[in-house]
């Protein structure tokens, strides 16, 4: 083979393996997008639940720290 040949088949490899770097790359920064996504969700859900459950405690008109310290009390006095 010639050194130009041999040149030329490094160039196409070279070639060939950044594009294969750079799918790899697009693909990574794909799934992390996913998984952004998928714990924004997670965090506002969790957050919905918390400010509903508040709302309903509220209008119960329930302390939970207080009924929680109470029946901790409750169960010591048996």
């Amino acid at each position: 083979m010639s050194e130009e040949t041999n040149k030329d088949l490094a160039l196409s490899v070279a070639k060939k393996s950044m594009k294969i770097v750079i799918f790899i790359g697009m693909f990574a920064v794909v799934l992390l997008m996913i998984n952004i996504y998928v714990m924004m969700t997670q965090i506002t859900a969790s957050a919905q639940l918390s400010r509903k459950l508040h709302t309903i405690e509220r209008s119960l008109g329930l302390d939970v720290d207080s009924s929680v310290a109470q029946g901790s009390h409750k169960e010591r006095e048996k």
